[in-house]
């Protein structure tokens, strides 16, 4: 999806969907290259978690709409 356009990077990429733990990391990493911060939906909270983050303005467990 990088190679063709879809993304381009930015500043907070959401992730949403099922995917198994190691699945889920690879693409965490790989994405985290390209934008500011990484949020995972958590169903329980129902907000996105930040995961990862090289962006001041979200703090890494920050709960985002």
């Amino acid at each position: 999806m990088s190679n063709s356009g879809e993304l381009s990077g930015g500043r907070l990429i959401k992730l949403n969907g099922p995917a198994s733990l190691p699945v889920a990391c690879v693409l965490a990493h790989k994405i985290s290259r390209l934008y500011g911060a990484v949020g995972v939906f958590d169903t329980k909270l129902g907000k996105y978690v930040i995961a990862i983050t090289h962006d001041p303005e979200y703090n890494l467990g920050e709960l985002v709409d």
